[in-house]
């Protein structure tokens, strides 16, 4: 077996100690910086709300044309999931998953219209098998979406208050008052 002797330069390296993670003490000079704020770092800052407006990430062309006819599947599976056959009755814990994988293909695409009315039908399927977690979840996303809407503003505020009071039961109902009590506060 051959065996590679290091190079000059990597002996050299490793016999230096390492820089990393040391920081050097400020200067006078740097102290005084206007332009140097203390607090905390930008990249624990988060972009709230204001993120989930931006239209960075929504699709476009052939792209928002394949994932809405995605979502029109989801949204036809769910609906064959809930009609009730000879030998089949619903079943509305899948329905609720295909809401759920149509709304996220809508908010990919930007309609927020519709995402929010997948998230509501989705919140009701999960409200009828008593997995209120899920359902107040559902319920609160649309009510966000509802914030964010173009509707006029008493129809926002009608929609907003219903959506954020059917996510505050859903928890009162799991026996979360804390959250339920968050959830009757944003509907006020």
């Amino acid at each position: 077996a051959s065996r590679q002797r290091p190079s000059a330069a990597a002996a050299v390296a490793s016999q230096q100690p390492s820089l990393v993670g040391l920081q050097s003490a400020p200067t006078p000079s740097s102290a005084a910086d206007p332009t140097s704020t203390p607090g905390p770092s930008s990249i624990f800052s988060s972009a709230g709300r204001s993120a989930a407006r931006s239209n960075l990430n929504v699709l476009t062309g052939d792209a928002k044309i394949a994932k809405m006819s995605e979502a029109e599947d989801y949204r036809l599976k769910a609906k064959k999931c809930m009609t009730r056959g000879i030998f089949s009755k619903p079943d509305p814990i899948s329905a609720a998953n295909y809401y759920k994988r149509a709304a996220d293909a809508y908010k990919a695409c930007g309609e927020n219209r519709l995402e929010r009315l997948h998230r509501i039908a989705s919140g009701d399927c999960q409200l009828g098998q008593d997995a209120y977690a899920t359902a107040a979840a559902e319920y609160g996303r649309a009510a966000e979406l509802a914030e964010t809407s173009d509707e006029t503003l008493p129809r926002k505020r009608q929609e907003c208050h219903k959506l954020n009071l059917d996510a505050a039961n859903a928890w009162a109902q799991m026996g979360e008052a804390g959250r339920a009590a968050g959830g009757k506060a944003r509907a006020a």
